[in-house]
């Protein structure tokens, strides 16, 4: 799960990044290393800014406390299970209207239906069962605010946006390969 943003060191799209509402949060949880890159390189060649970034290792709890509204739901023991199986990665990343791209490049959440109407979507490529879908995204702005507060709970979104973000659409960033986030990078 991630917050979603545009590759600014690769491209800078013309139009502003404006408000919140273009910020998604998406989370991989790829079978492999290799998965995991490929995944990465996708969110960059997608023009997605990486404004955070971190690996995890869930808990049980940890799990069950942030699909607590899927409780009780056929699918919610195998979701828990299989998101404190192993390590994933967390996101925030924005670009224009980063939800609904973030989804797009996603694709459907049945993976069945992935490789059939999107098969270069991410699910159509890596995703394995519907639960095994390799990456969640938000599907709402305050989806995002909330899931962004549970994985990355010292970053503060109006903040962000007031000191980071004008400087991130100006093109004052770049691309921090050891770190894999945008930064900024304003000189002296």
């Amino acid at each position: 799960m991630a917050l979603s943003v545009l590759p600014w060191a690769q491209q800078l799209p013309a139009s502003r990044l404006t408000q919140l509402p273009k910020e998604a949060r998406s989370v991989s949880r790829s079978n492999g290393a290799e998965r995991s890159k490929a995944l990465h390189q996708r969110i960059l060649d997608n023009n997605f800014g990486i404004v955070r970034c971190k690996d995890l290792v869930w808990r049980r709890q940890d799990s069950e406390r942030f699909y607590a509204e899927h409780s009780g739901r056929f699918f919610y023991q195998r979701l828990v299970e299989f998101m404190s199986s192993g390590p994933m990665r967390a996101y925030i990343l924005a670009r224009e209207d980063a939800i609904s791209h973030w989804r797009e490049l996603m694709g459907p959440t049945k993976v069945f239906r992935a490789r059939f109407n999107s098969p270069a979507s991410i699910r159509g490529q890596f995703g394995l069962t519907d639960t095994r879908n390799t990456t969640h995204g938000s599907d709402s702005l305050e989806s995002a605010q909330r899931e962004i507060t549970f994985f990355f709970p010292d970053f503060c979104a109006d903040e962000w946006m007031k000191k980071e973000e004008p400087l991130f659409r100006s093109g004052q960033i770049r691309y921090d390969h050891q770190n894999q986030i945008h930064t900024l990078s304003l000189s002296s």
